[in-house]
């Protein structure tokens, strides 16, 4: 067991921690000045006429007639609306009525009206004149001064129900209470948000509303992007995003195609990550604090990591597979002994073990115009142990062991309660940050990242063995990513001038066990054992963001931005035959661009609507190094073999001497004999077929099937199909197939750089129905272009020398109806009752998906459509948030590929669900039907939280799967072992914790996941891998 060791850990780095205590002793703290208000303004009488409105514009029209200048920006009021007010009243009564149930604070100073958090007013006395108005940066800055990490994510809860499109949050608190055993844990209970090969990759693979992969759900962290494309073998590919959670200050999931300001989404939308800085640390008035978290938890057993043979002869190493004796293959080691482990069961799994361990240190300082952050985490975790309850679905004991019932029997070989190998990690993480406030309306923030992290992974295709699967440990992939950004703003008072820019660049280093070989591989030929299984790559990215805002009236605003982005892959493995032999992939390798420049406008034309409309120009290039240099490897070129046609054929019965004469001349000339010499043969048979004739079957050759121009199949020109064996005479049921008739060589002699590029419109109008209740419609559309994996060449997942890759274009429709339930409720200031239902249809087409000869082509569309609702409640005790999604429809069509998947009997339909057998799309389906309730309460003066969530998802339900390949293998619709679903059961999960703030320095928090101990496997599995059981963790935080 792994016990004692964060104490091991920091004591070989006690140097640094002395080091850091010592600066943080040198530190002071000063308290703020709070302005005083001017009572007299504030209480003065005039008469107010404010129409039931925007509160952009109510606030606008309350300026003109108070005669006070209100400091307010229209990003953040964006979405809010007022009653308005009549009548004859004071300045600050006005504000009172004209804002209720808003929630902000405002403040009178003189002849300025200020918005701030209510946090900050309730923080100190309030003076009479102050309005509770809600969550509100505080204007007059460029930098949100004085929010601090606390009132920042209760903003950003609240533009869940406040902007016009479809998002969700977590903040700083539930990301450390839930972040869970995984990275990918953090989006684990956000409606309709998933991440795919959640317990087998150490980092996060996106899913939004069932739209999943390569850049089409970028991972915004800080403003950077970074990801990799991690081939899984015949199991698809993974879009990574490495992040450490202890880092995370909050999440915000945007869905659908985003035209938000600096955020450069995608046709799914994107996840935005912010990390920790100063707000999250200093305390009001403090200039100077630190934070120390110290956290233990159990189910977690250190892993038993093999000693790989690298340089050994395989003939000398006793039960390798090839050697004397021993069944199997050098270059296939499946059964490879020193491999295997025997796991450890649950009686091994002690409730207090603290074999996960985690501690973070962060520092953080504000020195006259400067802030400087700092902040180090590091966690180790060992191999955890799956659930034990409810595992029926998994452990079904009747079945044979084949690619359609692995899920079915994955608990007879990861039996409930046992060690899951590999799935241990270790991170490591640093973070830097230091803020300049060059003048009161303009600031530089410049940040550096660096996190390394070891974690258990293991192709999908190698956790089988000849003796089953459950009991294979492989070293740990290694990733280094390193990540830096600048920040500028300058919000000058001026209405032309609101300009931000950001200049960011990541580097990432990975050697991860995914090449698709083995950790130990030989040959007959190479009888040397080397590791074939470990891949390098180098992923250099660049960016440039830049925008401006202009309100060019009070209501009409306009927004110009635009993006630049460069990516460089490479590899530091050398490619030859010999080490490919064992399917390992081809180390990719590439440069990419991307570029994006769009225009959008705001307009309020009257108090209860307002539109939205942009056009955005985006195009992209790329140019595979690798191929370049297989080129000049393989001589000059490459040759690629493609299917020219079809030949068709079929049967008819016959009887006769006549016929069957005829059929054995046809017979004989088959085998190459000249005509004369075939009747010869042909009349011998009929004379022994005359003796005693019977009924015979004839077989006919059809036309060749052939293509259009643009390279497709269609069912009118298949004779299997399209009902001309109706009229043929005594046609043999099924007995018409379709096979290749000839191939071609396709030689490719460069590497030429691909590019594209389009337009794309975005429109949206909403309407204000009352006070506190709002609906909106919108329109979007957006391109999303080959990613760098789908521009490069390797294995069974390849560029097609023949057709060049269109970009995704999806057509995204979204309504929504928000209400405001404050009043219902009898709610005040600080205390939230909203309710959200959202409907959205996405429409892709020119999908790029992988077709039935292992290369990437365009699927004609995708269209996905569902329900989401959204509600939370908070009357200060006690407080609850629900979300739930109901997929109405995921469907993928392309009739070309339908009818290639069964060209003889046509059985599948142009239109099926989730996607094609062996398609990249059928494994990113996600479940029809979720709920995520969260739930809890305050006690003792708010220094106890109690509370926890329940999330539950719908089982796999897919019959027309079933059907394709349920029955006879004869029948089957094939290619399904190419790329396996996962299919999981139905889910439930139950997690709790008890937050207790001991003083004003230390707080504790006892956190338990999946409380019940459920045996599952996650949506959006890719490698079969149980998640895992009950799991308890206790941290101390402590600031100071």
């Amino acid at each position: 067991m792994n016990s004692g060791g964060i104490f091991r850990e920091f004591g070989r780095r006690q140097l640094w921690v002395r080091a850091l205590l010592a600066s943080v002793a040198v530190g002071g703290l000063n308290t703020s000045m709070a302005a005083r208000a001017q009572v007299t303004v504030a209480e003065e009488v005039r008469s107010f006429d404010i129409a039931p409105q925007s509160v952009a514009d109510a606030l606008a029209d309350f300026g003109r007639q108070s005669g006070l200048q209100v400091s307010m920006d229209a990003d953040q009021v964006r979405g809010l609306s007022s009653r308005g007010v009549k009548g004859t009243m004071s300045a600050s009564q006005a504000l009172d009525r004209l804002l209720a149930s808003t929630g902000l604070v405002a403040r009178i100073d003189g002849n300025i009206v200020s918005l701030h958090s209510a946090s900050i007013a309730s923080s100190g006395p309030i003076a009479s004149d102050t309005i509770a108005l809600g969550s509100l940066r505080v204007e007059g800055s460029a930098m949100p001064a004085g929010e601090t990490g606390a009132e920042r994510d209760q903003r950003q809860k609240d533009a869940v129900y406040d902007q016009d499109l479809s998002s969700t949050y977590m903040g700083k608190e539930e990301v450390e209470r839930y972040k869970g055993t995984n990275p990918a844990d953090v989006l684990k209970g956000m409606v309709n948000v998933f991440s795919g090969d959640a317990r087998n990759s150490g980092a996060i693979d996106p899913s939004i509303r069932g739209i999943q992969g390569p850049g089409r759900v970028p991972v915004i962290i800080d403003g950077t992007e970074q990801a990799l494309t991690v081939w899984r073998g015949y199991n698809g590919a993974s879009n990574r995003s490495y992040i450490d959670p202890s880092l995370i200050s909050g999440v915000q999931v945007l869905k659908g195609p985003v035209s938000t300001r600096d955020v450069n989404g995608s046709t799914g939308g994107a996840v935005v990550i912010n990390t920790l800085d100063a707000d999250d640390i200093l305390q009001p008035g403090q200039t100077f604090g630190f934070e120390l978290k110290l956290e233990g938890g159990n189910n977690s057993t250190s892993p038993r990591l093999p000693t790989l043979l690298t340089g050994q002869d395989y003939r000398t190493v006793e039960g390798f597979p090839g050697t004397l004796g021993t069944p199997g293959l050098p270059n296939f080691p499946y059964a490879d002994p020193t491999l295997r482990i025997t796991p450890r069961m649950a009686d091994d799994n002690e409730f207090v073990s603290l074999g996960d361990q985690a501690a973070r240190i962060a520092v953080a300082g504000r020195i006259g115009d400067f802030d400087l952050f700092g902040a180090y985490a590091w966690r180790k975790r060992g191999n955890y142990f799956s659930g034990e309850h409810n595992a029926g679905y998994y452990s079904q004991d009747d079945l044979e062991l084949a690619p359609d019932t692995f899920v079915r029997m994955l608990g007879l070989n990861y039996e409930p309660g046992n060690e899951v190998p590999n799935t241990s990690s270790e991170l490591e993480s640093w973070l830097l940050k230091g803020t300049w406030r060059i003048a009161d309306d303009q600031y530089l923030q410049l940040g550096f990242r660096d996190s390394r992290s070891k974690y258990g992974e293991i192709i999908p295709s190698r956790i089988i063995s000849s003796f089953g699967f459950g009991n294979i440990q492989w070293p740990l992939s290694k990733v280094h990513a390193q990540a830096y950004n600048a920040e500028y703003k300058w919000q000058p008072e001026s209405p032309w001038i609101d300009l931000k820019a950001q200049l960011w660049a990541t580097h990432t280093v990975s050697d991860t066990y995914s090449a698709g070989g083995f950790p130990n591989a030989a040959s007959s030929d190479a009888p040397v054992i080397t590791n074939t299984a470990l891949g390098n790559a180098r992923n250099n990215r660049f960016g440039l963001t830049a925008s401006n805002q202009m309100k060019l009236s009070s209501r009409f605003d306009l927004l110009l931005e635009g993006n630049w982005s460069r990516e460089k892959l490479r590899s530091d493995d050398e490619y030859s035959d010999a080490i490919a032999n064992g399917w390992r992939q081809y180390p990719r390798a590439g440069r990419r661009e991307e570029y994006r420049i769009s225009l959008k406008g705001e307009w309020r034309p009257t108090s209860f609507l307002k539109f939205n409309a942009g056009l955005t120009y985006s195009g992209y290039w790329a140019h595979d190094d690798f191929l370049e240099e297989l080129i000049g490897i393989r001589g000059g070129s490459i040759d690629n073999v493609v299917t020219s046609d079809y030949g068709t054929s079929y049967q008819t019965e016959e009887f006769g001497v006549d016929a069957y004469r005829t059929q054995q001349i046809a017979f004989w000339e088959g085998f190459g004999l000249p005509s004369d010499l075939a009747a010869v043969f042909a009349d011998a048979d009929t004379q022994v077929y005359a003796a005693n004739p019977y009924p015979f079957n004839t077989t006919h050759a059809g036309p060749l099937w052939q293509a259009d121009a643009q390279g497709k199949y269609h069912r009118a020109d298949n004779i299997c199909v399209n009902g001309f064996l109706n009229g043929v005479a005594n046609y043999v049921a099924d007995s018409c197939s379709v096979s290749v008739n000839s191939q071609s060589i396709v030689a490719t002699a460069e590497s030429k750089r691909k590019s594209g590029h389009g337009w794309a419109p975005m429109v949206s109008a909403t309407a204000y129905l009352s006070g506190g209740s709002r609906a909106y419609l919108r329109y979007a559309e957006a391109y999303r272009f080959p990613s760098m994996f789908e521009s490069t060449i390797g294995f069974s997942a390849s560029i097609n020398p023949l057709e060049m890759l269109k970009p995704e274009h999806i057509y995204s429709w979204e309504a929504a109806y928000v209400q405001d339930l404050r009043d219902f409720f009898g709610l005040g200031a600080g205390q939230h009752a909203d309710l959200k239902l959202t409907w959205y249809r996405n429409t892709t087409r020119d999908v790029i998906e992988r077709s039935t000869q292992l290369m990437f082509f365009n699927l004609e569309k995708q269209v996905i459509e569902g329900l989401e609702l959204q509600a939370r409640f908070d009357n200060g005790r006690f407080f609850t948030e629900i979300g739930a999604a109901h997929m109405l429809k995921n469907k993928v069509c392309d009739a070309s590929f339908a009818i290639l998947k069964d060209p003889s009997r046509g059985r599948v339909p142009d239109c099926v669900k989730y996607g094609f057998v062996s398609s990249y799309l059928l494994t990113q389906a996600t479940p029809e039907d979720t709920i995520n309730w969260s739930f809890g309460g305050r006690f003792l003066d708010r220094r106890l939280e109690i509370g926890g969530r329940l999330i539950w998802y719908s089982a796999y339900d897919n019959p027309q799967l079933d059907e394709f390949i349920g029955g006879p293998i004869a029948d089957r619709i094939g290619g399904y072992a190419l790329n396996v679903p996962y299919k999981w059961d139905e889910i439930v999960t139950l997690d709790a914790y008890a937050t207790f703030r001991l003083n004003d320095r230390f707080t504790a928090e006892l956190v338990g996941t999946n409380l019940t101990d459920r045996y599952y496997l996650d949506p959006l599995s890719r490698s079969l891998t149980p998640a895992p059981g009950r799991t308890v963790r206790l941290s101390l935080t402590g600031r100071f």
